[in-house]
């Protein structure tokens, strides 16, 4: 016995639900991870715990929808993000947490509500628009390892299920590499926490592949009420928590 036996269930309870909004929608888990562990571990030790959790099903979701990607638009997202991440991860080792989490709920649930009342603008994002979602995306991120900023530029787009599912996905993949190069130099990530997380990292990859297939026999309809669904959901629980 080693004492930490109630945190590595619960993580690995949480991680499983998790794991089914992430397979179906292609993000969420992390964010509904961070919503719930909230209530158990503190804010930088939780993200270095989704951290390790998110980790492997992020590699498989993008190893699945490795062939549909279109590669220029999402290294013009990517890379603005990577240059701005680090940034983010200052502010949640300097600034109130708590804080940074409401203001993103709320500029989250504002683009939600756009979303439901049928919004969206009718050409894909230009290459500034693009860059502009990096940075902002990157900044949030960095503090966060939240993606509902880029998810809901994305959402709010002319894309596809399978289009939009994709390029969060491909975008979350770089976007999760750099902040583990970041979250290990800044040494947020320990041994305590991969020790913790690994059993949830299981149950999170069982998860995500019950949501993955569920996605293939999906409706666009129901993707994209299920995703924003999540979005919102996520995002109040933020806002008022």
């Amino acid at each position: 016995m080693t004492g930490d036996e109630p945190g590595i269930l619960v993580v690995a309870l949480v991680a499983f639900g998790a794991g089914l909004i992430r397979g179906f929608t292609g993000f969420g888990g992390p964010a509904f991870m961070l919503a719930t562990l909230t209530l158990f571990f503190t804010p930088v030790s939780i993200l270095a715990k989704i951290l390790v959790v998110d980790f492997f099903a992020n590699v498989y979701l993008f190893k699945v929808c490795y062939r549909q990607i279109k590669w220029r638009t999402t290294w013009t997202m990517v890379i603005p993000t990577l240059i701005c991440m680090p940034l983010g991860h200052w502010l949640l080792l300097e600034l109130d947490p708590a804080w940074m989490k409401r203001v993103m709920a709320a500029i989250i649930s504002t683009a939600c509500v756009l979303m439901l009342i049928g919004f969206r603008y009718k050409h894909p994002m230009t290459r500034g628009w693009l860059i502009f979602a990096g940075i902002c995306s990157g900044a949030v991120f960095g503090g966060t390892y939240i993606a509902l900023v880029a998810v809901a530029f994305i959402l709010l787009g002319p894309y596809d299920k399978d289009q939009g599912r994709t390029l969060i996905i491909s975008w979350s993949f770089f976007a999760v590499l750099g902040f583990t190069l970041t979250s290990v130099i800044s040494g947020t990530t320990g041994v305590s926490d991969v020790l913790i997380a690994m059993p949830g990292a299981v149950t999170y990859m069982l998860g995500t592949w019950i949501g993955s297939h569920g996605f293939r026999k999906s409706s666009e309809k129901l993707f994209r009420r299920a995703a924003i669904s999540t979005l919102l959901a996520v995002s109040v629980f933020n806002l008022i928590s």
